[in-house]
């Protein structure tokens, strides 16, 4: 209500600088925090404070472009398995999770052309902002796409026109509502991505709202 801010937890350096992305949180109200740069998933009681490595694994880094690894992540509805996306591989990582302690990680998906933000709804269908394609991609739980949602229609006076660089994402009734980072690569020294001179025109961001219905499925009343 004041606005006032306070540290809540702070990532150990291990191998590279730490790149706190997202975050999420299991049934006890422990947080759960992915680090793109140092490929972990780090943590925290509710309260915060001292932080533990939950899962350390090479399929959470990356060397590909954009060159983020741990990014969005959401815990399934028994919590037997924490979903990943590893934005410069292109994956979702599904990592088992047992009595609050993480098991392997293994590659669930592939090929969603810069995984971004995640989130998972009430029949764990993983929904994934593919940043470099300006859409999102909807996989069951077998690992099969049963949907892609939303596009890039131009930038007008300034404001992306749809989805450009489409980075997270949350659900709010009958509807999904997508932040648009709108990213030129190249203006943090990156090479130049297809939407960069796209991004590059943009001087307001946006938020853009989707109704959260998968077409052809049964929920889909148009």
């Amino acid at each position: 209500m004041t606005g006032g801010s306070s540290l809540f937890m702070k990532a150990p350096v291990l191998t590279a600088n730490p790149g706190l992305n997202a975050l999420t949180f299991d049934s006890a109200g422990n947080v759960y925090v992915s680090d793109s740069f140092q490929g972990v998933i780090w943590k925290t009681g509710p309260t915060g404070g001292a932080v533990t490595a939950w899962k350390n694994d090479p399929l959470l880094r990356t060397t590909g472009f954009p060159p983020f690894g741990a990014n969005g992540l959401q815990f399934n509805s028994d919590e037997s398995a924490l979903f990943v996306a590893n934005t410069g591989d292109d994956t979702v990582i599904k990592i088992a999770s047992s009595a609050g302690l993480a098991g392997k990680a293994e590659v669930f998906a592939e090929s969603i052309n810069g995984a971004d933000g995640l989130m998972l709804d009430e029949d764990d269908n993983v929904w994934v902002c593919a940043n470099q394609a300006d859409e999102i991609v909807v996989i069951d739980k077998s690992g099969k796409v049963i949907a892609k949602i939303g596009d890039f229609n131009g930038v007008r006076n300034g404001s992306p026109v749809g989805l450009l660089f489409p980075a997270s994402l949350v659900r709010s009734g009958d509807w999904i509502y997508i932040t648009n980072l709108s990213l030129d690569t190249t203006s943090i020294g990156l090479p130049q991505s297809v939407d960069s001179q796209w991004a590059a025109q943009v001087r307001t961001h946006t938020i853009s709202r989707i109704r959260f219905r998968i077409p052809g499925n049964d929920r889909d009343a148009d």
